[in-house]
């Protein structure tokens, strides 16, 4: 603790607002000050340590109050409340049970490696934990803010009955791009190259860079500029890496998961715009809406392995063996989404060069399965590669001792499905199901309605995003 910063345990603070918070014990310290405990334990309390002049505090104060009433996602803890006396500081709501995601980034040594990196729902879990703080992100850059410290220690994370929250401290990290100088560079491990020169301040592309390090991490367990040789060498060596100076890692590097195991082919790709060409080009670095949707889409390709329990992707190329026991695992059942085209005067489907390419696939789990409107829905000259830009829940498909079903849950009046046998088509009503038959089509517009018109030459059509399910029940 800072020698010119008095203890405030066991003492009282009056806030700006006038309320009082009775100080308890000192649960941390860093660079920028301290933080107590507070005896409701319903808050935490933090000081910034004295600068011994006016215009700090005032700055400090006006950055705070900047933060506090700036609208910020709910995963981001806010700031309650201000005090100017006897140090600079404010008041957040205390994260109760929740642990720093350093605990899914470190390996626990007192535990085999396979046990402790498919603990709780093991590569499920990783996968969807990094879409939700991806999103995190995507919101806050979406208001031209930055929270130049991301770090394992200041994202916070919950997993409870299969459900998972996420939330950010250190709120006072949050910088808006343009509005003065930055008091937080960020945490070495991640802070982008440029931050480390001191040619930029941080922003919306320097954060894009730490959070595309701890999505990384988070899956391949090590850095992206880190190999085994820096591993083994000198602290320099480490640093070095930090600073973006070494190469990116190899595909089967020995230090860290293997890529082919922790990474679909678009999780690759974002990974290598980010390190190879994002290195020097901030503006080829991927956004965070970008890895939001990649996560949510890797999060729906694993399957878990019926001999070892560890979720993975099934690879049809390596025969469908399990990476981690070698034992066969392949899906039960899945969806692959297309895009067919229709001419738009008659309705009749039209053969095209694009609708044999499959833009996704969702393996199906027993029970209940939620399909997102990004899978179901078509967006036209979209960003997001082909894909709809939203996340709500569009259409549930369902496992009972029957088999599997469409059940329109969520009231979508465009969903029809294609029997593969009749070539029947049939419309799943709002609160009703459809059994379906592997060769099936879920088609999620209606045939005779005029959205979606592209040109092609000199000829019109309609596109309608569909899904083929596909069962083994071998």
């Amino acid at each position: 603790m800072n020698s010119n910063m008095q203890n405030l345990s066991g003492q009282t603070v009056t806030a700006k607002s006038g309320k009082s918070y009775y100080l308890t014990d000192i649960v941390g310290s860093g660079a920028q000050g301290v933080v107590y405990k507070e005896k409701t334990e319903k808050y935490m309390v933090k000081f910034y340590f004295p600068n011994n002049t006016s215009q700090f505090d005032k700055d400090i104060l006006e950055k705070l109050s900047f933060i506090k009433n700036v609208k910020k996602p709910k995963n981001f803890v806010e700031i309650l409340d201000l005090i100017d006396t006897p140090y600079i500081g404010y008041v957040m709501e205390k994260v109760i049970e929740h642990t720093p995601l350093n605990t899914y980034l470190i390996p626990d040594h007192t535990k085999n490696f396979s046990e402790w990196y498919h603990s709780g729902l093991g590569f499920r879990e990783r996968l969807f934990i990094g879409h939700i703080i991806a999103k995190a992100f995507t919101a806050l850059s979406e208001d031209n803010l930055s929270y130049c410290d991301i770090s394992g220690n200041n994202i916070l994370v919950k997993v409870k009955d299969n459900i998972i929250s996420v939330r950010m401290i250190d709120i006072d990290n949050i910088y808006i791009a343009g509005n003065g100088i930055s008091t937080v560079l960020g945490t070495p491990r991640y802070i982008a190259p440029e931050i480390i020169s001191g040619t930029r301040n941080p922003d919306v592309f320097s954060d894009n860079y730490s959070l595309a390090v701890i999505l990384f991490e988070l899956l391949r367990i090590g850095h992206p500029y880190v190999s085994a040789e820096i591993e083994d060498g000198t602290l320099e060596d480490e640093n070095e890496a930090y600073a973006g100076k070494t190469d990116y890692v190899t595909p089967d590097e020995p230090n860290m998961i293997p890529e082919e195991i922790a990474f679909t082919d678009r999780l690759r790709d974002l990974f290598k715009r980010c390190f190879i060409e994002g290195k020097e080009n901030r503006m080829e670095r991927p956004s965070a809406k970008e890895f939001e949707f990649a996560l949510l889409d890797a999060s729906n390709k694993v399957i878990k392995c019926p001999f070892c329990g560890v979720w993975h992707y099934p690879r049809k190329e390596k025969q469908y063996l399990c990476p981690w026991c070698d034992k066969e695992s392949r899906p039960s059942a899945y969806l692959t989404f297309y895009d067919k085209f229709f001419d738009v005067n008659s309705n009749i489907y039209t053969p095209h060069k694009e609708d044999k390419k499959a833009l996704s696939t969702y393996f199906l789990r027993d029970g209940k399965n939620i399909i997102y409107s990004s899978y179901a829905l078509r967006t036209v000259n979209s960003s997001e590669a082909g894909w709809g830009n939203k996340n709500e829940s569009f259409v549930t498909i369902v496992k009972n001792s029957s088999g599997y079903h469409v059940y329109n849950e969520f009231i979508k009046d465009d969903i029809y499905i294609k029997k593969f046998l009749s070539g029947t088509i049939i419309k799943v009503e709002f609160k009703k199901e459809e059994l379906l038959a592997s060769g099936d089509e879920i088609f999620f517009d209606a045939p005779d309605k005029k959205n979606s018109i592209v040109g092609d030459k000199d000829k019109e059509y309609k596109i309608i995003r569909t899904a083929i399910f596909v069962e083994d029940k071998r």
